[in-house]
């Protein structure tokens, strides 16, 4: 048992020599001359006054220096007086360095309830900003302050940040609060520190696996930063590998950085599920500082849609600035479209007092070109080639030249806007577009063939909202569309209100095997939002003609148009009954009509009769009576007034309005 003693002795020896230093330490420690350092120190760091309630030394279990309700200032302006508060700060102090040299050497420093409020002051700065007095000239020391002992310092241990909270509130916005449950900062070899900890936000738990240099020598001495960091939570993870460095006019941020997500990530999820139905990537070389950061080698893959390119945002003149070029192989509208968020109410939200979609205009200059391969729009239409530019000055939007490549032909626009008027234009134009290439799902040469189409819009309105512009828009359409043949399931597109209307214009539809078009004609002049057609619709097909008059309604997508087929003569076939006037009305994609049923009827009766007794040569009966106009293509080509009887349809393309068009013919 001798040994035994022996060791509980000299343990005790050692427990009052290490309480008889630390009695020692806590006598020699000058905590005026520590106050002095630490806040001298901080505030030449940083230019803001930190202040201690109390600052004590603690010296069980271990030998700590502890201060309380410690606080670091706010620049003017801010929403509150401090930038950062602390409940408690306390640093373990090393006995042999004090007691030798009365060096401060912290093997570990512990911030407890640490709350930081960040925010965008009225100037547009941040309020994290520092603006250290080494910067700025130092002033001549009194000689009492002279005098005064300073106190060495420095950090050899870990940094443990236990129950912190941090807000963000950018100018005239909400904050966000994120809570830290604990964050260690240790020091690992060859002068790397790992950050290792939780981060609690917008209700998922944040993990933060992070490598860097030495943050206390970066933070006095402005040396670079060199980090590797990821941080992952909720099916999401960011990554960032590269280094802070100060580049002579502040700290710059330059990493190679990304962002991905898996299918079904739980943050996406919330926010935006088309993105969460399926993983994705976003990935950059980000060079920020200076008021200015830079995305070079950009690359992703989001929602089906691939893209790479550069980007640059420079807030360093008065009014900021995009610039860069982007290209994508693939973007696919609908899957984007599906990805987006959406308003809880279903309803787009209106414009408040100023608050006009165009005021971001004045805020903003762009110059960006893009480049597109291929674009997915709705209804399995597909374009390639989209090019164009954005430019944004002065408060003016000038998107131009804007062109693609649809059906074999091309497209071209121009968008233009002015945040001063409010008001924006809208201008395209195709050329050589073949609907029989164009139109999804129908076989090329089988279900259509033909259609060499041209079309022009020209309209300029209000741009509050999409709804404004339309209800508001003054200008011109127009379409034409050159021979084309319809077979098979193209005469059934439009669904059962179409498909009935077809059968009222075009009884032949259910027992001739195509519809052969030779034209199809739309002129409508537009005036407050409401295209008005005076016999300019019209279409001819090798058995009849039909021509319309009435509007549409551009904002409510509706239409009220009055259709007046009419038989070819063809020589040798019976006529036969059939409606005179029929009225279209109602929304564009489900319309409803009214017609002469009799005529109708008995239309039919005649063409089973034919079919039935095997006369396929009743079907070049002509539909209706010898009308007033024999060519209403031309008619409506000339807006409305009537050519002369040996006018011949032309046969140049032309594209209708698809949804209206569908209406008049057995598409």
């Amino acid at each position: 048992m001798r040994p035994l003693r022996w060791i509980a002795i000299a343990a005790l020896a050692l427990v009052a020599l290490v309480v008889a230093a630390a009695l020692v330490a806590y006598a020699t420690i000058d905590m005026d001359a520590i106050r002095r350092y630490a806040e001298a120190e901080v505030g030449r760091l940083t230019g803001r006054q930190m202040t201690a309630r109390t600052l004590s030394v603690a010296v069980w279990p271990r030998l700590a220096v502890v201060a309380e309700e410690v606080s670091l200032s706010n620049p003017p302006g801010a929403s509150r007086p401090e930038l950062v508060r602390a409940r408690e700060v306390k640093g373990a102090v090393a006995l042999l360095p004090l007691l030798r040299s009365r060096e401060i050497v912290v093997e570990s420093l512990e911030l407890d309830g640490v709350d930081v409020a960040l925010e965008t002051l009225a100037d547009g700065s941040g309020n994290w900003v520092f603006t250290p007095k080494g910067d700025r000239p130092a002033p001549t020391p009194s000689a009492e302050e002279a005098k005064r002992p300073g106190a060495p310092f420095r950090l050899s241990g870990a940094i443990a940040v236990v129950d912190a909270k941090v807000s963000w509130r950018p100018r005239g916005a909400d904050a966000t609060n994120i809570a830290i449950p604990r964050l260690d900062i240790a020091p690992g070899i060859e002068g790397r520190y790992t950050w290792k900890g939780t981060v609690d936000a917008d209700g998922v738990r944040w993990t933060i696996d992070a490598s860097t240099g030495d943050p206390v020598v970066f933070a006095r001495d402005r040396m670079p930063l060199d980090l590797d960091v990821r941080v992952a939570g909720g099916g999401v993870t960011l990554t960032a590998k590269g280094r802070i460095e100060d580049r002579g006019s502040g700290p710059v941020f330059a990493a190679d950085s990304s962002v991905g997500w898996t299918a079904g990530s739980e943050w996406l999820a919330r926010r935006l599920p088309g993105l969460a139905a399926r993983e994705g990537r976003v990935a950059a070389r980000i060079d920020a500082g200076e008021r200015k950061v830079a995305l070079d080698g950009l690359a992703g893959d989001v929602a089906g849609s691939r893209f790479d390119g550069t980007l640059e945002f420079d807030a360093r003149a008065k009014v900021p600035k995009l610039s860069g070029r982007l290209h994508a192989d693939l973007v696919d509208v609908p899957k984007l479209r599906d990805s987006a968020p959406s308003s809880s109410s279903g309803a787009p939200a209106q414009a408040t007092g100023d608050a006009s979609p165009l005021s971001p205009l004045s805020k903003l200059d762009a110059d960006v070109d893009f480049v597109i391969d291929r674009l997915v729009l709705p209804s399995a239409f597909e374009a390639t080639a989209l090019r164009g530019r954005i430019v944004i000055s002065a408060g003016k939007l000038d998107a131009h030249p804007i062109g693609l490549d649809f059906g074999g032909g091309k497209v071209t626009g121009r968008v233009e806007a002015n945040a001063s008027t409010g008001r924006a234009r809208l201008v395209v134009d195709g050329r050589g577009i073949e609907l029989a290439r164009a139109a999804p799902g129908l076989e090329v040469g089988k279900n259509l063939s033909g259609g060499a189409t041209t079309f022009a819009v020209d309209l300029q309105g209000p741009a509050r909202s999409t709804a404004a512009f339309l209800g508001g828009a003054g200008g011109r359409i127009a379409a034409e569309t050159g021979p084309m043949r319809v077979r098979g399931v193209a005469l059934d597109a439009g669904g059962s209100a179409m498909t009935r209307i077809f059968d009222a214009v075009n009884p032949f539809r259910r027992v001739d095997p195509s519809t052969d078009i030779q034209c199809a004609v739309v002129r409508l002049a537009v005036d407050k939002g409401i295209a008005h057609a005076d016999r300019t619709i019209a279409v001819e097909t090798s058995r009849l003609t039909a021509s319309a008059s009435g509007t549409i309604d551009l904002a409510r997508a509706t239409l009220d148009l009055l259709v007046r087929p009419r038989a070819r003569k063809i020589a040798a076939m019976p006529s036969v009954e059939l409606a005179d006037v029929i009225r279209v009305t109602g929304p564009i994609d489900r319309p409803s009509f009214k017609l002469d049923t009799l005529g109708a009827a008995k239309a039919a009766a005649t063409l089973g009769g034919a079919v039935a007794t095997g006369g396929w040569s009743l079907l070049a009966s002509p539909l209706l009576q010898a009308g007033e106009d024999k060519s209403p293509c031309a008619t409506a080509r000339a807006g409305g007034k009537s050519q002369p009887a040996n006018a011949q349809p032309s046969a140049s393309s032309g594209d209708p309005l698809a949804p209206l068009l569908r209406g008049l013919f057995g598409r």
